[in-house]
């Protein structure tokens, strides 16, 4: 279950109130309950999986740095060497400026054009890019089920109600349906 709460912001750019959900009271599941989990009902061990994790946590940012696209599973999860840096016109004026203040005796024009040459090896960055396969989106989708969290009993007397739940079921009322609820309503958690 997803538990989100419902947060009101001004946006200064359109200059209107916007609501959004973010997601709260989120648990963890540590590396060795991961394992534990992933061997659960297969013929591995928990120690096995963790020995397999351990290899690609080792190994995977070498492939990486060969400039190499690594799928690591059959649906389609790619790492990827990714980078990220840029320089813009007013930085480099500032850049020239002060080796200009640095030194005054060498010929620097501080207000010339911007070039590809200008973005050096030093001002970028490697980065690892992950892209997940759209099935694990989709399936993803299909399990998961919100729950409206309130701030307090104040707030929640402003939200919205709305009776369209997500999957065509409201979990709501605690009667064992699966289906989400993404509008507003008032839960039966005691909120």
């Amino acid at each position: 279950m997803l538990s989100v709460q419902m947060t009101k912001v001004h946006n200064y750019l359109t200059n209107e109130d916007i609501v959004i959900p973010r997601l709260v009271n989120q648990q963890t599941l540590d590396f060795n309950g991961l394992c534990e989990y992933l061997a659960d009902g297969s013929t591995v061990t928990a120690a096995d999986v963790s020995a397999v994790m351990k290899q690609i946590e080792m190994r995977l940012p070498l492939l990486l740095g060969l400039n190499a696209k690594v799928i690591c599973s059959p649906e389609g999860l790619i790492f990827k060497p990714k980078v990220s840096g840029s320089i813009t016109q007013k930085q480099l004026k500032e850049k020239l400026q002060a080796k200009l203040e640095a030194d005054p005796t060498l010929d620097i024009d501080v207000n010339r054009a911007l070039t590809l040459s200008d973005l050096s090896i030093s001002d970028i960055t490697a980065e690892i890019g992950i892209e997940l396969p759209k099935k694990w989106t989709e399936r993803f989708k299909t399990k998961a089920v919100f729950k409206r969290v309130a701030k307090g009993d104040a707030e929640a007397a402003d939200e919205p109600e709305s009776t369209t739940p997500t999957n065509g079921d409201n979990t709501s009322g605690g009667n064992g349906n699966t289906g989400g609820n993404t509008g507003g309503g008032n839960e039966s958690n005691g909120d």
